[in-house]
């Protein structure tokens, strides 16, 4: 399993504790008062739509100061991740704070796509930015999850290394980018609740 600094061997920009402990807890009840719905995938046939079969998590509609909090933060690192990718980058798309409870997963995709008749904001996608607002944990009372792990494809050249998947091992308040190019799951969670914000940086 990947941790944060084999990441940033490997090209990505990465933050140890982008958001500290108080604030990834405050974060968590604002999410975990807030109302939710099933979060959708878009379908290049059928647009967006809720299928349940490749992803399986809840989008929170959370306070309007807790988006702000964290997009205040992911915009003064802006500079940053345009450097480390060699990208212009000129803001963020809306920030999405998900909420995968035990079962929950996302099949492996990726975030952008830019033919022709892709749609405008995915073709805009540039550089995603996960924020982990609680970690992996080896105990199921705390607050914490175990599976879930964020999955990476594609990463080393040999053909042989093609379908070998790469997970992270998530920590509290940890933030992760990666070309929206960049093929990843979310592998089912096995205990726990595992709460993420997530945007694109977009050019």
């Amino acid at each position: 399993m990947a941790n944060a600094d084999l990441l940033s061997a490997l090209g990505f920009f990465t933050r140890r504790s982008f958001l500290d402990p108080d604030t990834c807890r405050r974060l968590r009840e604002a999410v975990q008062a807030a109302p939710t719905s099933l979060a959708r995938v878009l379908d290049d046939e059928r647009g967006d739509i809720l299928d349940r079969s490749s992803r399986s998590t809840e989008r929170a509609s959370v306070a309007t100061e807790a988006v702000e909090l964290i997009e205040g933060r992911l915009k003064a690192v802006l500079p940053e991740v345009e450097r480390q990718y060699s990208l212009p980058l000129t803001g963020l798309q809306s920030l999405q704070f998900l909420v995968y409870r035990q079962g929950d997963f996302f099949s492996a995709h990726s975030d952008g796509d830019d033919s022709d008749d892709a749609a405008d904001f995915v073709r805009a996608r540039r550089v995603a930015a996960i924020v982990f607002l609680n970690g992996e944990s080896g105990t199921e009372n705390s607050n914490g999850y175990q599976g879930g792990a964020l999955t990476f494809y594609g990463l080393f050249e040999q053909p042989e290394a093609k379908t070998l998947g790469l997970p992270l091992e998530a920590e509290e308040g940890l933030l992760v980018t990666f070309p929206s190019d960049v093929v990843h799951e979310v592998l089912p969670v096995t205990a726990g609740e595992r709460y993420t914000a997530v945007t694109w940086f977009v050019s």
